[in-house]
C-alpha cells in the first residue's frame, strides 16, 4: 500500500468520523444549536421563531428536490431545511411548526451518501441512519411521513399532506411535469454553489453516480447492520401520513 491509498483511506476515516460527531451532537436541540448550527450558513437552514415550515430527512433521501419544489410553489415561506440531524424535527415539533420527515430506503439512500462522502464503510452509515431515525420515533406522529418515491414523482401530494395535517394553505406546484426540469436546474445551480459542481455530490439522477451506488449495495445488504435500519425504514413508510392521501392527484 502506497502513500496515496494511505492519505485516501486516512481522509475517508476522517470524513467518517466527523460525521458521526455531527449526527451525535445533532440528537440535542439546544446543544446542536449552540454548537453547530450558529454557522452560516446553516444559522439560515436552522428552526427559527419565523419558521413557517420544516423540510428535513437523513441524506440523500430528496431533501433538496422537496425544499425546491416547494419553495417554488411557496416562495415567500420560511423553510428549516438541509441540517440533516434529528434535532431540526425535534426543535420544529416542539414550537408546533408543520413538518415533513423524508426517508428512503437504507439500501439506497446509505449507497448514495456512500458516494457522497467517498467512503467505502457501511458501518458509519448505516448506524448513522439507525440512530437517526431512532430519535424520531417519539415524535413521528406529529409530523408528516413522505417517502422517497412520493416526493420525486407528486410532491403535491407532500405539501396536501401538511395542509391536511395542519390545516395550512401551503400551495400546490402548478404544471408540474412541466416544472421538473426547472427544479433539476435549480439543484443543478446549488450543486455548484455549495459543492463546485462535484458530480458526486449532485442531486440530480445521474448514471455514473447510480453505478457506483450498485457496486456498493450488496455490501451494504450484507452488513450486520442493515436488517436493522430496513425494519426502522419500513416502520416510518408504514406509518406515513400520505397513505391517506392515495387518491390525491
Amino acid at each position: 500500500m502506497g502513500l496515496t491509498d494511505i492519505k485516501k483511506i486516512a481522509e475517508m476515516m476522517y470524513r467518517d468520523f466527523w460525521y458521526q460527531v455531527h449526527l451525535t451532537l445533532g440528537q440535542h436541540p439546544s446543544l446542536y444549536y449552540a454548537l453547530f448550527a450558529r454557522r452560516f450558513p446553516f444559522n439560515h437552514m436552522r428552526v427559527t421563531p419565523n419558521t413557517q415550515v420544516c423540510i428535513e430527512g437523513f441524506p440523500r433521501s430528496a431533501n433538496s428536490y422537496a425544499v425546491v419544489a416547494f419553495n417554488l410553489a411557496n416562495p415567500q415561506i420560511s423553510i428549516a431545511h438541509h441540517l440533516h440531524v434529528p434535532a431540526q424535527i425535534l426543535e420544529a415539533v416542539q414550537q408546533n411548526i408543520p413538518t415533513v420527515l423524508v426517508i428512503r430506503h437504507p439500501r439506497e439512500c446509505v449507497a448514495s451518501f456512500m458516494v457522497f462522502q467517498r467512503s467505502e464503510r457501511p458501518a458509519p452509515y448505516l448506524k448513522a441512519y439507525i440512530r437517526f431515525h431512532q430519535a424520531l420515533l417519539p415524535v413521528m406522529e406529529r409530523v408528516v411521513v413522505a417517502d422517497f418515491n412520493q416526493v420525486v414523482t407528486n410532491i403535491n401530494v407532500v405539501i396536501e399532506a401538511l395542509n391536511s395535517k395542519f390545516n395550512t394553505r401551503f400551495q400546490f406546484v402548478e404544471n408540474l411535469p412541466e416544472q421538473k426540469e426547472r427544479i433539476f436546474s435549480r439543484l443543478e445551480a446549488i450543486n455548484r454553489q455549495f459543492f463546485k459542481g462535484d458530480q458526486l455530490k449532485s442531486m440530480k439522477p445521474d448514471e455514473h453516480r447510480r453505478q457506483l451506488k450498485i457496486a456498493l449495495q450488496d455490501r451494504i445488504e450484507a452488513h450486520r447492520l442493515f436488517p436493522e435500519a430496513l425494519a426502522l425504514y419500513m416502520k416510518f413508510r408504514k406509518y406515513s401520513s400520505l397513505n391517506i392521501l392515495k387518491n390525491f392527484t
